[in-house]
């Protein structure tokens, strides 16, 4: 099938995060795609259940209410293909099965609750997409809120992006709001509280990174995309659906953003430029993490934001096992 003569199709993939369920709805035709719509839902499914390891029965209801709301966009979009991931607090969950379970029951779908470092690998699927050749070797952050992950990437010799180090740690932001309970502003004496445990939970990525050499911090949508809207503005003249190019982000500006996001109350963090938010409480420890990790790089390392994670690497599996379905039906 080419792709002048194949038909419109159309896929999703479903991300039940932590703290944000997402859905990411493509079209396109024959092996190219497009991403075509994104609805995101605060649901925030491990909140209060890091310590007894289980999904509290509000967020339980309140997961299957955003899959309500997703089920209900893919039949606006007529979507047939789909894949469904939990990550972190899913599947560290006592009763993060009985959720896949439910989701079975009330909308037909098979969730798949993804590991740690499978969690790694797809983000760098999604991430090498939209890296460029003026970059060697780089690493991949996504900040979650039950988990980090990070992969080490090099470009080479033929210009194809591969995975050198991949790691999982029990670092993202809920877990560290849920165990560390910070003040409201942190403040640098909240962040010092956290110094000795993110020296612990971070030393095999001090390992990796003193291994590997990398020369850029590439971070995963997410809380990278407040980070870039607050110091590079809005970018409104692209729309976010259009955009896969990298967004390089000047490190002395994340240092002042940091230092505001240290001191100013939740109130005042609302009112900065492209903060979401669903994203305002815990910004302050999204950024404590990223700081943390820039301190054990190299000085001269850059920084960009990618505007595709988990999701676009996701999709890009579907939709080659969708294009080689169709060619069989024709051949």
């Amino acid at each position: 099938m080419t792709e002048a003569t194949a038909e419109i199709q159309r896929a999703a993939v479903i991300d039940c995060g932590t703290n944000m369920f997402t859905v990411l709805i493509a079209e396109g035709k024959g092996a190219t795609w497009e991403r075509k719509h994104v609805l995101r839902q605060p649901v925030f499914i491990g909140q209060g259940g890091f310590q007894n390891r289980s999904i509290r029965s509000d967020r339980f209801a309140r997961g299957l209410d955003a899959l309500q709301t997703f089920h209900q966009a893919l039949g606006n979009y007529n979507v047939k293909h789909m894949r469904v991931v939990g990550t972190s607090a899913l599947r560290d969950a006592n009763n993060g099965t009985a959720f896949a379970e439910a989701i079975h029951r009330q909308f037909g779908w098979d969730m798949d609750i993804i590991g740690g470092e499978e969690e790694a690998d797809w983000i760098f699927r999604g991430v090498a997409q939209t890296l460029t050749d003026a970059l060697v070797r780089v690493l991949i952050m996504d900040i979650g809120g039950g988990s980090v992950e990070f992969v080490v990437a090099e470009r080479n010799d033929a210009g194809a992006w591969q995975s050198k180090a991949a790691l999982s740690l029990d670092a993202g932001v809920a877990r560290l709001e849920e165990f560390g309970k910070p003040t409201d502003p942190l403040g640098a004496a909240g962040e010092e509280r956290y110094r000795a445990f993110l020296e612990n939970v971070m030393e095999p990525l001090e390992a990796v990174i003193s291994e590997h050499q990398p020369t850029a911090l590439v971070g995963s949508s997410g809380s990278f995309d407040t980070f870039a809207e607050a110091v590079n503005g809005s970018r409104a003249n692209v729309p976010y659906l259009q955009r896969r190019d990298l967004e390089p982000i000047d490190r002395q500006a994340l240092q002042r953003l940091h230092s505001r996001l240290l001191t100013e109350s939740h109130e005042l963090r609302l009112k900065i430029p492209g903060m979401a938010p669903a994203r305002a409480k815990m910004i302050p420890l999204s950024s404590m993490l990223l700081m943390h990790v820039l301190g054990k790089m190299a000085p001269t390392a850059t920084v960009y934001r990618s505007p595709f994670a988990m999701r676009e690497g996701l999709m890009e599996a579907v939709w080659q096992h969708l294009c080689t379905d169709a060619s069989d039906q024709t051949n």
